[in-house]
């Protein structure tokens, strides 16, 4: 039987097993080259600001600016929505989590039909 130290102990030699499958590194990688884009770093504060004004002016019933902020809020969107580093950043966080979804299923089947 496994005490639980050496259960996590291991835990974490699998994690940074994980950290280095390329799948992984690449989510990294495309995740930092986003958080250091100046240019989409202003569009999400913009895009923030707006949201936030959305949800005051939806509160005070201001009907038509609601509408031109949420309007304003598209736009922000598919401004960001166009950046090619923004597609990478999608497609690399989905092949990861299909990763990791794949090793949690794994790992439950595994568990849930072992017999003693």
């Amino acid at each position: 039987m496994y005490e639980s130290d050496e259960i996590l102990a291991e835990a974490e030699r699998l994690s940074e097993r994980i950290k280095a499958l390329d799948t992984v590194k690449e989510y990294h990688q495309v995740e930092s080259q986003i958080h250091n884009n100046k240019n989409l770093e202003q569009r999400m504060k913009e895009l923030k600001k707006n949201q936030k004004q959305s949800v005051n002016l939806q509160n005070y019933g201001k009907t038509q600016a609601l509408q031109a902020s949420e309007d304003k809020i598209e736009h922000i969107e598919q401004d960001i929505n166009v950046l090619p580093i923004v597609d990478e950043f999608r497609a690399s966080q989905a092949e990861a989590n299909d990763l990791l979804q794949m090793m949690i299923h794994t790992m439950s089947d595994r568990l849930n039909n072992h017999k003693d």
